[in-house]
């Protein structure tokens, strides 16, 4: 009959096949999703929530659970046969890394759901296929790190010593093993507040990333900044959050040498590293925000047609295209030729960024000489004017006049240095002022919570602990 160790060896291992066979069954699926196209564009798929986001989460819980279970037999081993046990001991290492590869591979899988929720198809689906591809998965992945991460980490039923506290350098032993401790291992205020530390920066995030991925549903478009300053602000106030718990954890947690103890000052190391990474991130979103408010405020429109076909070509299908930049929002965009007077194309701008559009030159036009003329209004209440030449043979070829190169010219003597406004103070210029200032604050609150000389926050812990023991 198998030894608990073993079975506990066995059982990640064994996951690990499992999630080998669901990770190819989860491509197999795929063989059978079908997309679906509207008009040439990408706009969904069929099914339109696919079964290998589930397998694939799966994939990576199966083995997960398996290593809670190695770990939890293993270190039950550990404790009862002391420094002998260096076969629970390589189980309990063992199982160790399988559940921290699988919370890397969770948070990995998550931050690719959030990212792909940004660069699906064209148009937006309902809201059930969005939260079947996109917010389902985020929950899961998250509620799978926090369960390894507490189970595996935290709300562990032990108080297992470093193995030299009881072992010598060639493995004698030399003294008893300490039994779990029953106060540590009740759910008390220290246990709480060291699950809090751990857990409330994973939950502010991925609340953060979905905020984010709601707004993007709701708008259509890409998050403006101050949408930005909300999600940083989410994760920033959960890092400080974090911080406070971990080190209220410290001080009315275990002090010895012993694997609680070490996952107890891990919490305080964590949020140290996150309040770096938060700053740096956050930091250079605010440094680059700030540089993109300033070069707004040099407009630089322009307005170009070009012939998408070659000279000498066929007039029917020649195409044309009409490019724009910096333009005014609302205004009237057209194209014509001249001096027939055929209207091309009359558009209205919906975004004060790039414009462009095609069409097609048409075959009415009988032997003669033309212009394209494109005119359009920019930002700054300007017209813009440009043209092409070209020349309708008597046999309906095309032929377009010589290289623009006074194009790039054309651009440069229309720049002119915008006057920044209240609406560029407080949309452009402020967010990324706050996110900078924001950056600073949570190392700031950070620092102090770590060091703090009055221990006002410790104390506090510590008193309503005292109260729940009373």
């Amino acid at each position: 009959m198998r030894s608990p160790v073993s079975r506990a060896i066995a059982a990640p291992l064994i996951g690990a096949i499992v999630a080998w066979a669901l990770v190819l069954l989860a491509q197999y699926s795929d063989l059978f999703v079908r997309n679906v196209f509207d008009d040439g564009n990408l706009v969904g798929s069929d099914p339109a929530v696919a079964v290998s986001t589930y397998l694939v989460f799966l994939a990576v819980a199966v083995p997960a659970v398996a290593a809670l279970w190695s770990q939890r037999v293993a270190i039950r081993e550990r404790v009862a046969l002391g420094g002998e046990a260096r076969l629970e001991r390589a189980a309990h290492r063992f199982a160790t890394l399988v559940l921290i590869v699988s919370m890397a591979l969770a948070a990995i899988l998550a931050i690719g759901t959030f990212i792909e929720g940004f660069v699906g198809p064209g148009q937006r689906p309902d809201l059930l296929v969005r939260l079947g591809n996109v917010y389902a998965p985020i929950l899961l992945y998250t509620a799978l790190v926090l369960t390894v991460l507490l189970k595996g980490f935290v709300f562990r039923h032990d108080s297992l010593p470093k193995s030299s506290e009881f072992t010598s350098a060639d493995g004698v032993p030399t003294a008893s093993p300490p039994q779990a401790d029953p106060s540590n291992a009740s759910g008390s205020q220290p246990r709480r507040d060291l699950g809090a530390a751990y857990a409330i920066p994973i939950v502010a995030s991925a609340i953060a990333l979905i905020v984010g991925l709601i707004v993007y549903d709701a708008t259509g478009n890409s998050l403006e900044v101050w949408v930005w300053v909300a999600i940083q602000f989410l994760i920033g106030a959960g890092i400080v959050a974090g911080t406070i718990y971990g080190e209220r954890a410290i001080a009315n947690g275990p002090v010895e040498a012993s694997s609680r103890s070490r996952i107890t000052l891990g919490a305080r190391r964590l949020s140290f590293v996150l309040s770096i990474v938060f700053a740096v991130v956050v930091g250079i979103m605010g440094f680059g925000f700030g540089s993109s408010a300033i070069d707004s405020l040099r407009s630089q429109p322009f307005l170009s047609v070009q012939a998408i076909s070659g000279p000498n070509a066929s007039e029917d299908p020649v195409e044309v295209a009409l490019n724009g930049g910096d333009l005014d929002e609302g205004s009237r965009i057209s194209l014509t030729v001249e001096p027939s007077g055929q209207e091309l194309l009359s558009d209205t701008v919906s975004a004060d960024e790039y414009y462009y559009h095609s069409v097609e030159l048409g075959s009415t036009l009988a032997a003669g000489e033309y212009s394209v003329v494109a005119k359009a209004t920019s930002r700054d209440g300007r017209s813009l004017v440009d043209s092409r030449d070209f020349v309708v043979d008597d046999t309906g070829a095309v032929s377009w006049d010589g290289d623009k190169a006074s194009a790039e010219r054309w651009s440069e003597d229309n720049i002119l240095i915008v006057q920044p406004d209240v609406e560029w103070w407080i949309e452009d210029l402020l967010p990324a002022f706050v996110l900078v200032v924001l950056s600073l604050g949570v190392v700031h609150q950070s620092l102090i919570r770590r060091n703090d000389p009055e221990g006002a926050f410790l104390r506090a812990g510590s008193s309503r602990h005292a109260t729940d023991e009373a």
